[in-house]
This record gives C-alpha cells, sequence and structure tokens, in this order.
C-alpha cells in the first residue's frame, strides 16, 4: 500500500499562504529542490523525483512529479507542496493521468493554473457549508435507513456533514467507525436526503467531478480519489 493520501488538516495550511499574481512556473533553486524533495520523501519513503517547479504566481507553491519503483518501472504521481513557518508541506497528490481539478482546493486559482494548467471554478463553488440542524437529521436519516449504506448500523457518527454551494441538492459526510476507519458518504436530496454514493464498496457512480470538488475542503477527502 502506498502512503499518498493528503489529510484534511493540511486544508489549514492554504490560508496562510498568500496569492499572488499569475506567471509561469519556474524550476526551483538547488536549495529550494532539496527542502521540497526532503518534505516529501519524509513523508513518502526514498521516491524517485521526475520533476519540481516553484510557482512564480506564488512561490510558497510548488508542484512535483514523483513514483515508486515497480519491476523497473514508476507509478507515477504529482503532488502540490505549500510552505508555511519556513517548512514545506505535502497538500495534496494525484496520479499523474487522473484531473488535476483538485489543486483548486488547496492552493489559489493563479496557483493551480500556473502550476497544473487548470482553470478553477469560482471559489464559493468550492467551498462548502455546513449542514443546518434540519438538513443534518434528515441526511442522518436517510444515511441510517439507505441500502447503499447497510453498514450504517454500525457506525458511531456520522461527522463534517457539509451541503454543496455549487449545487445545494448534494451534501456530504464522514461515517466513523470504532476500529478509527472512515467512510466518505456522498447524499442527494430528491423528496429527502438519501446516499448515493460512499467509499468502502462504491457500488453506484461517484458524484459529478463539480459536486466532489465543491464538498472536498469542508468533508475533508482528496478529489483526485473520486476522478476530480
Amino acid at each position: 500500500m502506498t502512503r499518498v493520501k493528503a489529510g484534511a488538516a493540511v486544508l489549514v495550511l492554504v490560508a496562510a499562504l498568500a496569492a499572488g499574481g499569475a506567471a509561469a512556473a519556474r524550476t526551483p533553486t538547488p536549495s529550494q529542490k532539496a527542502a521540497i524533495v526532503a518534505a516529501m520523501r519524509s513523508e513518502q519513503g526514498d521516491v524517485a523525483i521526475q520533476k519540481v517547479l516553484i510557482s512564480t504566481a506564488n512561490p510558497s507553491f510548488a508542484s512535483m512529479n514523483w513514483g515508486f519503483a515497480n519491476n523497473g518501472f514508476s507509478a507515477l504521481h504529482s503532488s502540490l507542496l505549500g510552505m508555511s513557518k519556513g517548512e514545506w508541506k505535502v497538500l495534496w497528490t494525484r496520479d499523474l493521468e487522473a484531473p488535476a481539478d483538485g489543486a483548486c482546493v488547496y492552493a489559489p486559482a493563479t496557483v493551480a493554473r500556473d502550476l497544473f494548467h487548470v482553470s478553477c471554478p469560482p471559489a464559493s463553488a468550492l467551498h462548502a457549508r455546513m449542514a443546518t440542524a434540519a438538513e443534518r437529521t434528515g441526511i442522518l436519516a436517510g444515511f441510517r435507513s439507505s441500502d447503499i449504506t447497510p453498514w450504517a448500523k454500525t457506525a458511531l457518527s456520522l461527522s463534517h456533514v457539509c451541503v454543496s454551494r455549487a449545487n445545494r441538492t448534494w451534501a456530504g459526510g464522514v461515517a466513523n467507525f470504532e476500529s478509527g476507519s472512515t467512510v466518505y458518504v456522498f447524499f442527494r436530496h430528491k423528496k429527502g436526503w438519501r446516499p448515493v454514493f460512499e467509499s468502502l464498496l462504491q457500488q453506484t457512480p461517484p458524484p459529478p467531478s463539480a459536486i466532489v470538488l465543491s464538498l472536498a475542503s469542508c468533508v475533508g477527502y482528496n478529489p483526485a480519489d473520486y476522478n476530480a
């Protein structure tokens, strides 16, 4: 199993990194590259590094292409890193061939365009809101009664329950278990809230990419895990 997940806690770093103007990414200085590579290897081990770029829109952000050795081949990944309090941290990781739009959740739009050549949606479409008490009650009722989540009875709680600002008929939450494991659940409101996708069994199609992106920062998952 590879260690490529970026936890929800890294999202708090983004607020501390000021946005800059648009420009082309550049290669890092030797000292910058050494620090960025050290940050990556401290999290993922002695991986192969293929390309490192610094954003000139905001040099507090960088990208890296890297891979794990596998019978002579490399499983390629791409990561976004951010500097906070003088240290580089891995903010987000995707398979290199997966969409790069998830960078919009973790970095300003100018940086995402600079490093990953993607155009981000408006900020309001990327940051969901917490569900109201009434919404939460309806979402929890749907969670407990749906055939899509038959394991819901063993969950301790449903936390981080959020409603998309891109489309308020979509919501997401995190099912928590005594073992410490978690499952992400997406809901759709059609005559009541019902689960439509969950990350444990994944027996139904994931939500549209725009919805996945809109809920990621509030619910706390990596949008690249769900094709966004």
